[in-house]
């Protein structure tokens, strides 16, 4: 049988649900449109790169605590309304920062948009696990991603369109999609599963975390990918945009749009075919790989060049991300009791959080004295987050299909 119709039988078997699920996250994700050109909308309004590294940081401090309370949340009361939760707050917020005018009131809008958005993001990733049996979930989560980057790449191209002829649509449209997400999943999701009071405690999960030595592993990488990643949507902008270059009639933050819709567009078109040939191999090594590449891939960035050099950098840096994601989330459910599968993403989610808390006011920083020393950075970052997988991950006994399916 070959790969192509492998997939596809692979894909035929994923539940209803399950597709319920990947269309209501491209919705929300084609509306993604504030969060990636939010550095370039306050350069606008002459904020200064101080300010505009605590904005940012506001929206990973509230994904901080979000996370770790979403987790919980999804566990004791179902992953449906913890979804419905987090997105309808999430819309509030966005649109409301269209209107805040002070960096105080912006900063507290960002946290509470950071704990809406981290908030509901462990419950969607726990309900895959719920609904999906184990030897398929590499595939699901890797599709669950596609529908995510598909809307992604369309969103950050009309999301360029938008920061240059309509910003007021750049926040309403971000909320109306993320208010969408919360209808499909309060009318056709399904609850999910759900912990007794005793099951659902922190002390419960902690106790059993504590020993898991690969989880550990994954976050510390996990934290260091992530703190690469985040530049993509802090420093990168400014990097792309200081270069004045130009494509035909398109500005700068065009431009910018387009290498961000390019790794939306290469995860649609090669991450699922790529899971056939990774599921096959030690999910450490192959994470360890993807976090190597990540970085590089924007070590790139370093080298004076025009465009071809930047999407050739934009194109190791996804193919990295494919490596790296799709496994870390079919891992991590395999890792995790069912009655603690929120809990668990809840607290990789942390890791997320905290690189959207530090990374783009440490980036914006280096970026500032030396922007080929950020690039050199995130590089190094990506090598060591590679090295703690191989050093302390734990290599797993069979390939992650195999093990995710005795899960």
């Amino acid at each position: 049988m070959s790969s192509s119709t492998s997939l596809q039988a692979d894909l035929r078997r994923l539940p209803r649900a399950f597709w319920v699920l990947v269309i209501g996250m491209f919705v929300n994700r084609f509306g993604t449109f504030v969060y990636p050109f939010l550095t370039l909308f306050l350069t606008g309004r002459d904020f200064s790169r101080g300010q505009i590294g605590l904005v940012m940081a506001g929206y990973g401090g509230g994904s901080l605590l979000a996370g770790l309370a979403g987790g919980w949340f999804a566990d004791r009361f179902g992953r449906r309304w913890t979804i419905v939760a987090g997105t309808l707050a999430n819309a509030a917020a966005i649109f409301s920062l269209y209107f805040a005018l002070s960096p105080t009131a912006l900063v507290a809008l960002t946290l509470l948009a950071g704990f809406s958005n981290g908030f509901y993001h462990p419950a969607a990733s726990a309900l895959v696990a719920d609904l999906v049996p184990g030897e398929l979930r590499l595939t699901a989560y890797a599709s669950l991603r596609q529908a995510a980057n598909a809307g992604f790449a369309f969103g950050t191209s009309a999301g360029g369109f938008l920061v240059v002829h309509s910003r007021f649509w750049l926040f309403a449209g971000d909320a109306l999609t993320t208010a969408a997400f919360g209808v499909i999943a309060l009318l056709l999701l399904p609850a999910g599963r759900r912990a007794s009071h005793q099951e659902a405690r922190w002390t419960v999960a902690l106790a059993h975390l504590r020993h898991d030595s690969r989880f550990f592993a994954l976050y510390g990488a996990q934290l260091l990918t992530a703190w690469v990643l985040v530049q993509s949507v802090s420093s990168y902008a400014l990097e792309i945009t200081g270069r004045e270059l130009h494509l035909g009639s398109l500005l700068p933050t065009q431009i910018y749009g387009l290498l961000i819709g390019w790794n939306g567009v290469m995860i649609v078109l090669f991450e699922l075919l790529l899971t056939r040939l990774t599921r096959r191999h030690d999910a450490r090594r192959v994470m360890a790989l993807g976090c190597a590449c990540t970085g590089l891939g924007f070590a790139c960035n370093a080298v004076a060049g025009g465009l071809p050099g930047l999407f050739a950098g934009m194109t190791l840096f996804t193919f990295g991300e494919m490596l790296t994601m799709p496994m870390v989330n079919a891992w991590v459910s395999h890792l995790a009791p069912e009655n603690m599968r929120g809990r668990y993403m809840g607290v990789l989610g942390s890791a997320w959080a905290g690189a959207n808390m530090l990374g783009p006011s440490l980036g914006l920083q280096l970026f500032g004295f030396r922007p080929a020393l950020l690039w050199a950075t995130c590089g190094l970052l990506g090598l060591a987050a590679g090295f703690i997988l191989l050093r302390w991950g734990e290599s797993s006994t069979a390939p992650v299909s195999r093990s995710v399916a005795e899960g």
